[in-house]
């Protein structure tokens, strides 16, 4: 009798689960789709809350209908910009309307759309399924202009694991590349939206439950450990980075699109002032990595720029060299802008674009 009772339950809760994934599935809450982050997703603060020098005032973070984090409307547009990076493009720290690709969306005018396509921690790895997944859109597929921002995931990606680095199976880069795929990519049980539905309830457990600030890293990177001169061998990494960077390329060829890319700017430099020398929090990266001097960062930094403009010219690709001055006015750590850096960024990209003929004069 009991064992028939195990039974019966076991089938009754089963089929309650079923029912619940049936329903789930109807009101399509998990978009079945690449997306770089979660569609129509909005959060508000009242202030910002880095409580940082550089930042000021309210603090939004939006992703319109397309995942994008953008400050106008695709539909609306007769000219469309996507850009696409890591966390240097699509600025968490930095509410709405300042992040670098907000103030070239308003530089250009009303006829032109910047989406910001970017992702957090993502290197060349993750921008060549972001670049086919996003511009296959049926929004996107007149876009004629890509700005990519890259590199130093790339460059730290390398010093962290060289072998996860270069050899991260596909599925677990288009995870990291996108905040959701299609199902068709996941396993059976991920695929589900119970599965899916349990994730998102822990996720926003952590939140609520772990300090908000989201730059407290900044505070925890003191150490005792003799920073590292010596650089590494870059060998592998700059192959292996020189490849991504030729996928991209050769696909923006195949789609008739321009790219450009931009190079990742530092605070990392030589003769590090103390002051700033508590905002170096990848010297340790949650001592996932050897520490190195500021001085060691710059000259790896500098020559994976440098392997980045020698592919571009090889296929003549136009770069923006974003030489910006190593200080707090520009930075608020190693290598995020603040206010200031973000509105140099953009006006330093605006002017490229219209010098290099690239959008219209007449806006």
């Amino acid at each position: 009798m009991l064992g028939k009772k195990i039974i019966y339950y076991t089938i009754s809760k089963v089929i309650i689960l079923i029912i619940v994934e049936f329903a789930l599935s109807l009101f399509n809450i998990f978009p079945n789709d690449y997306y770089t982050n979660t569609p129509n997703f909005t959060k508000k603060y009242s202030k910002n809350p880095s409580k940082i020098d550089g930042f000021s005032g309210a603090y939004e973070i939006a992703f319109d209908v397309l995942g994008s984090r953008s400050v106008s409307d695709y539909s609306k547009a007769t000219h469309k910009i996507v850009a696409i990076g890591g966390s240097t493009t699509v600025y968490s720290a930095l509410s709405q309307e300042k992040t670098w690709t907000a103030l070239l969306d308003k530089k250009l005018g009303d006829s032109y759309w910047v989406g910001n396509f970017a992702r957090s921690g993502n290197s060349s790895n993750h921008h060549v399924f972001q670049f086919k997944h996003i511009l296959d859109k049926p929004e996107l597929r007149d876009t004629k202009i890509v700005l990519m921002l890259v590199g130093v995931n790339d460059c730290r990606g390398y010093l962290i694991s060289q072998d996860k680095y270069m050899n991260m199976p596909d599925l677990a880069v288009k995870k990291s590349a996108f905040g959701h795929i299609p199902n068709s990519e996941l396993p059976f049980l991920k695929s589900l939206d119970l599965y899916k539905l349990a994730k998102l309830a822990k996720q926003r457990s952590l939140f609520y439950t772990q300090n908000r600030r989201p730059l407290d890293y900044l505070e925890k990177f003191e150490s005792q450990i003799e920073p590292n001169t010596k650089l590494p061998d870059l060998t592998k990494g700059l192959e292996h980075y020189e490849h991504n960077l030729k996928k991209i390329i050769k696909e923006a060829q195949a789609r008739n699109i321009t790219i450009i890319f931009i190079t990742q700017p530092t605070l990392w430099q030589k003769n590090l002032p103390d002051k700033h020398k508590t905002l170096l929090a990848a010297r340790s990266h949650y001592n996932k990595t050897p520490l190195y001097t500021g001085e060691a960062l710059n000259k790896i930094m500098t020559v994976f720029n440098k392997r980045l403009m020698t592919v571009c010219n090889e296929y003549n690709i136009p770069v923006i060299d974003l030489q910006l001055p190593k200080n707090q006015t520009i930075f608020y750590d190693d290598m995020h802008f603040n206010e200031f850096g973000a509105e140099v960024v953009a006006t330093k990209a605006h002017n490229f674009l219209k010098l290099n003929n690239k959008v219209s004069t007449d806006e």
